[in-house]
Order: C-alpha cells, then structure tokens, then sequence
C-alpha cells in the first residue's frame, strides 16, 4: 500500500512538470486564409541572421565575411521557444531567406522596458517597435517613443507617417499585434486593430534618391533587450489587388509646417496645411478625438484634408494635452488643458494669418467626440482675448465663424446626461472623478454624486451652459438617430446630445444644424458639405 501510493504521489507531481515545460512542442501556427506561416514554431528554418548596417559600409571579401560571420552567430541570439522566435536583444536580425514584394504581414511580439526593435520590409528599415513609456527628450526632438510603436521611424521627420497616428501599445507582458500591408513604397500599419500608418510612402532608408527596392526580404530587428515573435504570416498581394487599393488611396500630402509649437509642451504642438491662393484662404481649426486620454492629430481628418485643400480651405491639426498630462501640470480641472490647449493654439495660428496666408475672420473648428466636445466649447465660449496682454498671441481673438462636429458630447453636466440617456457613463475623468471600487461605485456616479461641487466647472467647461445668442451656428452629425430618455447603444455618442443641444440653441436664436440618419430639414448631408459653404459662403 505504501509503494503505491508513493508511485501515485509521483505522478501527480510530475504531470504538472511536464504541461508546463517551456520547451514542450508548440501547436502548428494556423495562419488565416489566404496566408502562410513564414515562421514554423519549431526552428529557426526560412530565416538566417543579418544586421545590414555594418554590411552596407563594406565591400568585397570584408563583406563576405561579415555576411558568414553574422549568420553563423544567428543561433547564438536567437531560439523558438514554446512556439516563440526568441532573441536576446543581441545579434544579427532574424532575415527571411525568400525576398517579398507587395504584401501583407500579420505577426505578434511581445517586448521588455527600455527594448527597441522594428520590422524591416524589403531589407528597409523600419516600422518601428518603441518602449512607449519612455519620456520625451527635448534634447532628442526626432525621437519620440512616447507616440508609440508602428510608426516609419526611419522616413524624414518632417512627414506623414513617420510616428504613428494614434498610441496603440498595449502593457508589457501583453502580446501586440500588427498588421501590415506594404504596396509599391507605400506603407499601412495596424498596431492592436488601430491604424497607426495610414499609406505613408516608406523612404529607401540606404538612397534616398531611389524608390524603395521591389523586393527584399523582412528582418526582424534587435536592438538592446530581448523580444518575442509568434504567429508570423504573410500574404503576398498581386498586381491587379495593389491596383485597385491603391487607386481608392490617394497619398495625403505632408503638412507644409510639420510640429509648429504653440506652447512649451511637448504635447502642445500642430500641423499646418497651405491651401493654394493668392488671396488669403479660409482655415479648418481641427481638434482630433480620442475622450481627452488618447488619439493623434490625423484621427479623423484624413477623408476631411484632401477635401478641404481642394476646396481652397487651410486646414491646421492641433495636438494638445491629455487628461493625465494636464492633470500632471498641476492643471485644475483637468479638462482646462486640453481646452485651453486649444484655444492657446486657435490664437496662435491667427497670429499666423500674414505669413500662413489665411483670413483670420474665416476660421471654423471641427472634431469628433472629445474634439467635437472642445470645438463646441470655442465656439460658445466668450472670446478668451486680452487685449491688455503683453503677450501678442493672448490678444487674438478666440471667436469661430461656425462648427462642425461628428458625434459630440454637447454638455459636461452628469445630471443632464442621465436624463438625456439613462446609461450615460462618461465624463467624470474630465473633472478627475476615477470611481471607487472598493464602495463599487462608477466614475460616472462618482462624478453624478459630486454634481453640486462641481457646478461652477461644469458652468465654464460644459457647452452647452456656454450657449448664448452672440453665438456662431454649429453642424452636428451623429451615426444614428436619438431616443430621448432611454438608453443608447453608443451612450456617449449619442444623438440624444445634439436634439437638446440643437433645442437650447435655437431659443436663444443660434442657427443649429443636426444630422442624424432620418432627420428632417437636412440641408447639409456631411461635415465637409457644411464647412466648405461656410468658409467658402456658397
């Protein structure tokens, strides 16, 4: 009885060891329709070890032997483990031996703090792969990893797509997908479902003067600490498919003043785009979304841009502080920073008018959620100038010709909200409600609890108190039409927002246009319809 239970106790311990040996045999990648695995899970087969920036300064038989050296320390830095490519943060890059045109890759990593890394698309660098927690460094102003990862790190700094739109980074200890898809020298990425790099062209890092090669192989890239890899596919795209995507893609053209700064902070920076005039243009003051916490100055704009500039209209994307970082600067509530933001950057760009070549009376505001939120705020908001400053850009004028807005949060007031749309949850960080978990109770009841201490902010920061009759008209467009006093689908994009908004304006006589699908007296279907008739008075 004794021996068997000994031998029952042993395997009870030894199974566990087994399940959880790291070195155990991975499953077979799965790769989607369409795709294949380029990485087996199993060893290091299709791909041998390359750092081509050492090689690019040789010739010769130094070459040569730099090529051999390299390849044979590849598996010296590099493993699979438990169906992982795994490096070290050391080494030569992981090459494909096959050479790809125009495709689509799919592939997941997971990295450490202070890591840096990137992917190599035809030997070229690179979409990049940051530490996103690092800080920005004034003395370094190109390098901004605190923008996030999948950005075309290695393109001009100066344009379109060398950060990345919008910060997708998920914690570390999570696994980060991408997605990409490289046609002729043009580059998409999606960074965790969220596109990142929206067709920005991939300069040839190694001549500038030249197209990006045809073809070349992908590189995984190692850069000082250690990286995972895991379900790796690609898709190789042919010619009529890269035609017709391309054909529906027009490249956006780079702002012609790219980071102009409007403010000390980082953060507090914006694109301007010239409209070709001779005579002075009107703008489009454009606040991207993103709930105050997240979001990048193309969020929003990028079917808008080509529009505009058409149309003859400037446009200017403005980059502002979120809640954390206002809230970092002492800011009190914290919703003054990005709102303030916004109109420090309004009376600097008039102070541009001269040499941007804009009218300074033709300037509207547009946005979506959050900058839906600021820009109805600018345009209710008596005129913030102080013609008594010492500071030039104070005494412009914050005044608007109009808004046009998609989905806005039209009050700050919880009170209204709940009313408005039983299931209302947002708002509450605006003011610095977190919720208390250990009481079980929500930001947003949170925020609906403190409602009386709070009523001179919601007074100043929410539109519509803000509302009066010396007002500019506004457009608001929302994606599906109300249900006053139930709940909603989307709570915090609802079209409940603009029916009371659109009320209140008109009674005290301020033109007010909403758009919701089957509304009535539409006269203008789209944002761009309202804005370009506005600006341009047709």
């Amino acid at each position: 009885m004794i021996r068997v239970a000994a031998r029952s106790f042993a395997i009870v311990i030894i199974l566990p060891l087994i399940a959880a040996n790291p070195l155990a045999e991975a499953a077979e990648p799965k790769p989607p329709k369409g795709f294949r695995a380029i990485f087996n899970g199993k060893d290091l087969s299709g791909w041998h070890g390359l750092n081509p920036h050492p090689v690019s300064k040789l010739t010769g038989e130094k070459k040569e032997a730099e090529i051999a050296k390299q390849r044979s320390e590849f598996a010296d830095h590099w493993r699979v483990e438990n169906g992982e490519l795994v490096n070290d943060g050391h080494g030569p890059y992981a090459t494909t031996d096959q050479e790809f045109g125009d495709i689509e890759l799919l592939l997941e990593y997971k990295t450490v703090p202070s890591a840096d890394s990137g992917i190599y698309l035809r030997g070229t660098p690179q979409v990049q792969i940051w530490d996103s927690n690092q800080v920005f460094d004034p003395k370094r102003p190109t390098r901004r990893p605190h923008l996030g990862s999948g950005g075309l790190f290695n393109n001009n700094p100066s344009t379109l797509g060398r950060d990345p739109m919008v910060k997708a980074d998920r914690p570390f200890g999570q696994w980060n997908q991408f997605k990409i898809r490289q046609i002729d020298d043009r580059t998409w990425v999606w960074l965790n479902n969220r596109l990142v790099v929206d067709g920005a062209v991939m300069e040839n890092y190694w001549d500038r003067s030249k197209p990006l090669p045809a073809t070349g192989p992908i590189m995984l890239q190692t850069h000082g600490g250690e990286i995972r890899w895991r379900n790796i596919f690609v898709r190789e795209i042919k010619e009529q498919e890269a035609e017709r995507y391309l054909a529906t893609r027009p490249l956006l053209p780079n702002p012609t003043d790219f980071d102009v700064a409007y403010g000390d902070h980082p953060k507090q920076v914006l694109h301007f785009w010239k409209a070709e005039s001779e005579t002075p243009t009107p703008l489009l003051f454009f606040i991207h979304g993103g709930g105050w916490m997240a979001g990048g100055r193309m969020s929003g704009l990028l079917n808008m841009l080509p529009e505009m500039l058409d149309a003859g209209i400037s446009v200017v994307s403005v980059e502002y502080r979120f809640i954390p970082e206002a809230t970092a600067d002492g800011v009190v509530p914290p919703v003054k920073g990005p709102l303030h933001d916004a109109a420090r950057a309004l009376q600097f760009v008039r102070s541009k008018a001269d040499q941007w070549n804009i009218d300074p009376q033709r300037i509207a505001a547009s946005g979506g959620s959050a900058g839906a939120c600021s820009s109805l705020w600018l345009a209710f908001h008596p005129d913030m100038a102080d013609p008594t400053s010492d500071d030039p850009i104070a005494r412009q004028s914050t005044r608007l010709l109009c808004a046009a807005v998609r989905g806005a949060q039209t009050t700050l007031d919880p009170q209204q909200m709940k009313t408005w749309t039983p299931n209302s949850r947002y708002g509450g960080h605006a003011f610095g409600f977190k919720g208390d978990a250990d009481k079980k109770l929500s930001q947003f009841d949170e925020f609906l609890a403190e409602r009386e201490s709070i009523l001179p902010w919601i007074a100043e920061y929410s539109p519509y108190a803000l509302v009066s009759a010396d007002d500019p008209p506004v457009h608001l467009l929302y994606n599906a039409p109300p249900a006053m006093g139930k709940p909603a689908k989307d709570p915090t994009h609802t079209a409940n927002f603009g029916v009371q908004l659109q009320q209140h304006c008109r009674s005290v006589g301020v033109e007010c246009e909403l758009v919701y699908p089957g509304a009535e007296d539409v006269q203008h279907e789209t944002t761009s319809d309202y804005l370009i008739s506005k600006l341009k008075g047709k």
